[in-house]
């Protein structure tokens, strides 16, 4: 006899009316071992549903969590802070089509501020600040270099650029890079969560902070890089997420407990 427990391979247990109905036509040896397969069905789709529910400061180690949830606003926070210094370039050269941009840019931060401070204090954040400080000394050498090769690249594809604008792009570019590196880096982590937890995660990122690269690069205007380097900039980008993965931050600047959204992602 071709047993319905092969038939019924899906893991998701039949609909209750549907099982009452083929049960009662299954010999009694074949009913029992199909009502225990049943059973087992249903508390294993129990357990993958409170999984789901869980938070993941709930299920993951704390070095994980900090990993995950912590070190992106940590970086965030120096991109923001390059995102001022560009505001404040372009305010200095008096670039009056940027005047919108830098409306957006501090209005874009106002909410992005509002939605983490629904999760985290202000230690919390002065914490951010702090090792902010702490990663931006960690790849000064990273920084160093590729402000070096970008500004080569700037004076090869304008060569009559003034230099005050020329360290203007390089502050816009600067930011770019490392925003970036943050998206890569909630990639890499986001992929090394959804193993640990078996599913897919929501994203750890604020959309604002998605945004602020888009107003970012829109300061550029028609003076971008050059095609070679535009791709070059992919290996600094991967390089900066990098070495996200290694910073080792201040110990006594860590948050205590919870750390920033993660407390409110589910790992649906």
């Amino acid at each position: 006899m071709y047993s319905i427990l092969q038939y019924n391979a899906d893991p998701s247990p039949m609909p209750e009316e549907m099982f009452e109905r083929v049960k009662k036509h299954l010999p009694p040896a074949e009913r029992k071992k199909f009502e225990q397969r049943h059973r087992e069905l249903n508390e294993l789709c129990a357990q993958i549903e409170l999984q789901k529910e869980q938070k993941l400061s709930e299920i993951l180690d704390t070095e994980t969590l900090m990993r995950f949830a912590y070190v992106p606003f940590v970086v965030a926070q120096l991109a923001w802070d390059y995102a001022d210094t560009i505001i404040d370039i372009a305010t200095l050269l008096k670039l009056q089509p940027t005047k919108k941009l830098c409306r957006a840019i501090r209005e874009l931060k106002r909410r992005y501020d509002n939605v983490r401070n629904e999760y985290t204090n202000f230690a919390h954040r002065s914490s951010e600040i702090d090792n902010m400080y702490v990663f931006e000394d960690g790849v000064s050498d990273l920084f160093s270099l590729y402000l070096k090769n970008i500004e080569f690249d700037l004076k090869i594809e304008y060569p009559d650029l003034d230099k005050e604008y020329r360290g203007y792009l390089l502050a816009v570019y600067q930011c770019h890079i490392v925003l970036q590196s943050i998206y890569r880096y909630a990639e890499m982590q986001k992929a090394k969560i959804e193993k640990i937890v078996g599913h897919t995660i929501g994203d750890v990122l604020p959309t604002e902070l998605r945004r602020l690269d888009i107003l970012v690069m829109a300061f550029v205007g028609d003076k971008t890089v050059s095609p070679k380097f535009a791709s070059q900039q992919k290996t600094y980008a991967q390089c900066l997420a990098n070495r996200m993965t290694l910073i080792e931050l201040n110990d006594t600047d860590k948050p205590n407990g919870e750390c920033s959204t993660v407390t409110e992602i589910s790992t649906t």
